[in-house]
């Protein structure tokens, strides 16, 4: 078993306002924590992963496959290559936990490149 405190994981910050915690890495699967601020954009984009998430805190709009909503309690499966966007809503950050099957090796460079060891 591979484990680690969150004050540890690589970290990144692939677009202004989103800072992402790469919780978990596996051969498969990455686990990924993110707190979006407010007003922060995620453009259209699509990736060959799929993508599983819940909001933990905070309120967005997640479009993907003609249906937008985000907030606490709120779960979503985006299907590989399907297009998606993300915006941040209120006056709070968002927090959410998402996971990419195959892992997402982009995320994965970018937090190796920023970590310190």
């Amino acid at each position: 078993m591979k484990s680690m405190r969150l004050e540890e994981a690589p970290t990144l910050q692939p677009i202004k306002g989103f800072e992402m915690f790469i919780i978990g890495n596996g051969k498969t699967m990455t686990l990924i924590k993110i707190i979006a601020q407010p007003g922060a954009k995620m453009p259209e984009h699509k990736h060959n992963s799929e993508q599983i998430g819940t909001c933990l805190e905070g309120e967005g709009e997640l479009t993907s496959g003609g249906e937008t909503q985000v907030k606490p309690g709120i779960s979503w499966v985006i299907p590989s290559n399907e297009p998606h966007s993300f915006i941040a809503l209120g006056d709070k950050p968002v927090v959410l936990t998402e996971a990419w099957s195959p892992p997402r090796e982009d995320y994965l460079e970018m937090a190796k490149r920023r970590k310190v060891v």
